[in-house]
């Protein structure tokens, strides 16, 4: 008899509970429920195509999402928080929308209006690390092969998005267009930001957090990140835009280059700068403490992909990103980008996520 994962027993345990509640989020829409209740333990991502046009991405991703928004708005986003925090955080969401470029409001509506969900709660899902709530914990490994491969991997950690997120690890493509390089991009329905994201230049980033926003953002980062991807073509623009971002929260970004070789990670300190630092031996990693003014070597998850040296494939990278010294418990997914095979290996939702099993897919068509 085949041994049961970890995602098919906790969804033995869990999902009496998570079905009644689907039920009733549903409307009771049984048919639904029952189709949930057959995807969700085999563990996969959901990988959608949008649309290069905003309003049209939208509502491909509010139709086709509409189930996981719904939950995810009901469970986490409007519950994560009390009623006077909530009304007051979607307040400045709304405000910090209204001064940025109106494409990402075009889509948030789109989004919103398919999947039936409250516009003020996708402003505030998207923009609510920006505006001072909650710290999340990642870890990332920039490294290039003695070949010129570059691997660029990241351990997405989060709080569980109240203990369903990691049941809907979303991959968006999104074709070129309108002055837009085609990009792939990692997160959670309802998130037009992007956790993860890479272009079809090979120019990829991935987003740590250093501490809580002061509340005086002027651009979303997950947001700022896939604009990036999106204008990009080569690691000095990207670079050029890391470094003048508009003002606010704390960062570390690690930025890659497939076609050049080059790698690099950024910091925005607690002052408002953002530092770069440089990789050494074709090798960078971050986790989540500033390492501005400290040696490159100077923290664990160095310490451990460098003894492993040299990360020649995706095995060896996922051996590191899966020790026990670098893994958090709050692992919810782990990606590799390995542009030069137009391949990425994505380890989603068992939690912690690295530990299970990585699927490959083709980056671009």
């Amino acid at each position: 008899m085949k041994k049961l994962t970890k995602r098919q027993i906790r969804w033995i345990i869990l999902s009496p509970f998570l079905l009644v509640l689907l039920f009733f989020t549903l409307n009771g829409d049984l048919w639904r429920v029952l189709k949930i209740a057959v995807r969700v333990p085999q563990g996969k991502p959901v990988i959608i195509t949008l649309d290069s046009d905003p309003a049209k991405a939208g509502r491909i991703h509010g139709s086709q999402l509409r189930i996981a928004i719904k939950l995810l708005e009901k469970l986490y986003i409007q519950n994560s928080v009390g009623q006077d925090s909530y009304e007051k955080l979607t307040a400045q969401a709304r405000e910090l929308f209204a001064s940025i470029d109106p494409r990402w409001t075009r889509e948030a509506t789109a989004l919103a209006e398919k999947s039936s969900a409250g516009l003020d709660a996708m402003m505030l899902g998207n923009c609510f690390l920006d505006i001072g709530h909650y710290r999340n914990g990642c870890r990332q490994l920039l490294t290039v092969t003695p070949g010129g491969k570059v691997f660029h991997t990241h351990n997405l950690d989060w709080d569980g998005l109240a203990g369903v997120g990691q049941y809907w690890v979303t991959v968006f493509r999104v074709p070129a267009g309108e002055g837009r390089l085609a990009t792939v991009y990692f997160g959670f329905p309802g998130m037009i930001g992007a956790l993860d994201v890479i272009n079809s230049e090979g120019v990829a980033l991935s987003f740590n957090q250093h501490g809580f926003s002061r509340q005086e953002s002027k651009m979303p980062v997950f947001m700022k990140m896939r604009e990036i991807a999106e204008k990009c073509p080569d690691f000095k623009s990207a670079e050029t835009m890391i470094m003048n971002m508009e003002q606010g929260m704390p960062f570390c970004i690690g930025l890659s280059h497939a076609k050049s070789g080059q790698i690099a990670v950024y910091e925005r300190n607690r002052d408002g700068t953002v530092s770069k630092r440089e990789p050494l031996d074709g090798l960078i990693t971050a986790d989540n403490t500033i390492q501005t003014g400290k040696l490159i070597t100077d923290n664990t998850m160095d310490k451990v992909a460098r003894a492993a040296m040299p990360l020649t494939t995706p095995d060896d990278i996922k051996a590191i990103m899966r020790s026990k010294t670098v893994l958090l418990g709050s692992n919810m997914y782990s990606v590799i980008f390995d542009f030069q095979a137009n391949k990425f290996h994505l380890a989603p939702g068992d939690i912690p996520a690295a530990t299970g099993q990585y699927r490959t897919y083709r980056l671009f068509e």
